[in-house]
């Protein structure tokens, strides 16, 4: 599977699922996730899947400074309905790594490791997505600027060009390229530019 070589440079996280560890896979519960997961679950790669995959991991970082980040023990909360925009997406790729999930979600062991319904939509948060832990309750709220990344010109470009239905390899090839080396800019060249990604705690 040839992804883009940039994927390995991408932040990644380890979590420590106590489902996962309860059920001995992986045997001591510690889950490690990678960019290429994101884009496995995804089917693609782009700004949206890399800003929903920053967002998530940033944010299960402040709200864990001190210690691992535990899968399956905060709500995911987003500000918009499933099917507005990007929100689907977004969730799609924060549920993965959080473990939140919708009504289908596993229900849990005799009234532990629950996923279901900690995945929430229209929740009026005023940021794209919110993570908050279900112990304390506190909340990280997190917001993507990805036009402080912009694309190079020629992408949009090459754009029309296929759309209209250009036959030219070399358009093909050039948009991807440049669609991707956009994507790598955001995952690894500014990941930590500041305004790209926002926390605020509360």
């Amino acid at each position: 599977m040839p992804f883009p070589a940039f994927f390995a440079d991408a932040p990644a996280i380890t979590l420590q699922d106590p489902l996962a560890g309860f059920l001995g896979a992986p045997y001591d519960g510690m889950i490690t996730y990678r960019y290429e997961d994101a884009v496995r679950l995804a089917g693609h790669s782009c700004p949206t899947v890399a800003g929903a995959w920053l967002m998530t991991i940033k944010a299960l970082r402040r709200l864990w400074p001190d210690s691992m980040p535990e899968r399956g023990a905060c709500l995911l909360l987003m500000d918009e309905s499933q099917d507005d925009g990007v929100t689907g997406v977004m969730a799609a790729v924060a549920g993965l790594v959080t473990g939140a999930a919708g009504p289908g979600g596993f229900k849990g062991i005799a009234g532990r490791f629950g996923r279901k319904d900690l995945l929430r939509f229209e929740a009026g948060i005023g940021a794209e997505l919110a993570l908050r832990r279900v112990d304390t309750g506190a909340e990280a709220l997190a917001r993507y600027h990805p036009e402080l990344v912009p694309a190079d010109p020629e992408m949009r470009e090459r754009l029309q060009r296929v759309l209209a239905g250009s036959r030219d390899g070399e358009d093909h090839a050039r948009f991807a390229g440049l669609w991707q080396e956009r994507v790598r800019r955001i995952l690894v060249d500014f990941a930590d530019l500041p305004g790209l990604v926002t926390i605020e705690m509360r």
